[in-house]
């Protein structure tokens, strides 16, 4: 695959990402009423949910630039987070198998594993672009 390529596919991910916490925001009650002060101190309340998806689209958009090492290591801090964050859905969510009392539907766990398999697309590809924005920096003139 190209380098533009998966640039791409990573500003995907990161729109998706901003959108699951934009949705998540709305859902959560941060919306609830439109006065200036109450969404303000929502939003600065939940500002460190939009910190991955920013640095991956931000990240993104820098490997399809000038700056593709700089690109590549923010894309490597926000799949970091991204990791973090669904490794710990998805052992949150085995572990809520063995009780009984919480019911969850099964398009939860296929929602929880097409975003482990985003992740780990999202890794892979992150990685990757750093060993080529490392190796292009290395190559002599």
């Amino acid at each position: 695959m190209s380098k533009s390529s998966i640039s791409i596919f990573l500003l995907v991910v990161g729109l998706l990402w901003a959108a699951v916490v934009s949705w998540l925001f709305v859902a959560f009650g941060g919306a609830a009423e439109l006065t200036f002060a109450y969404l303000s101190k929502s939003l600065l309340f939940f500002s460190w949910l939009f910190i991955g998806p920013l640095l991956l689209i931000v990240g993104a958009i820098l490997l399809l630039g000038t700056h593709q090492r700089t690109g590549s290591i923010l894309s490597l801090i926000a799949c970091a987070i991204l990791t973090l964050i669904v490794g710990y859905q998805t052992i949150a969510s085995v572990h809520n198998l063995g009780d009984p009392l919480i019911a969850m539907s099964y398009s939860y766990y296929v929602l929880n594993a097409v975003a482990v398999m985003l992740t780990l697309l999202s890794d892979a590809g992150a990685v990757k672009l750093y060993r080529l924005a490392v190796m292009v920096k290395r190559t002599p003139v």
